[in-house]
């Protein structure tokens, strides 16, 4: 049996938000690697996927299980410093990881946030990989696929 891709489990939560909440656009997909700072992507075991949704609210539905979700929760205030992704995305989080890595950054990292920052300048949905106290963010652009360094 394959494991399911980071891309993959976004788009089971996509699928129930959107099943529910049929305007809810993706904001932003955040993951933690339950066992502590990691070099493998497929450690990346606990999701939280977050929605914009119409009149400022918000959805969340977080990962009960590996690809399993709970129920969607609707909040009543508005998601900040996100722009809309489009999704799908081409990138995938193993693409992105080999990509960072073949950029000199090799560090673990505990967290890795799939989102487009709202500033600031207009860009592309990023992955970026953090989590670890020692360590600067890395991103890496889903479009271009370039790789950077920051806070």
């Amino acid at each position: 049996m394959a494991i399911l891709s980071f891309n993959g489990r976004v788009n089971i939560a996509v699928r129930i938000v959107t099943g529910e909440y049929p305007e809810a656009k993706l904001y932003e997909a955040d993951g933690t690697a339950s066992g502590g700072p990691t070099t493998d992507p497929a450690k990346i075991d606990q999701l939280r996927v977050v929605f914009q949704n119409v009149d400022g609210s918000t959805v969340i539905i977080k990962e009960t299980g590996y690809g399993e979700f709970g129920k969607p929760e609707l909040i009543p205030h508005p998601w900040l410093e996100d722009i809309v992704i489009q999704w799908p995305v081409d990138m995938d989080l193993d693409k992105a990881n080999s990509l960072k890595e073949a950029a000199g950054y090799t560090a673990p990292y505990g967290a890795v946030t799939l989102r487009n920052p709202l500033g600031p300048t207009v860009s592309n949905p990023y992955f970026i990989f953090g989590g670890n106290p020692a360590e600067p963010y890395i991103f890496v652009d889903t479009v271009t696929g370039d790789v950077h360094s920051g806070n």
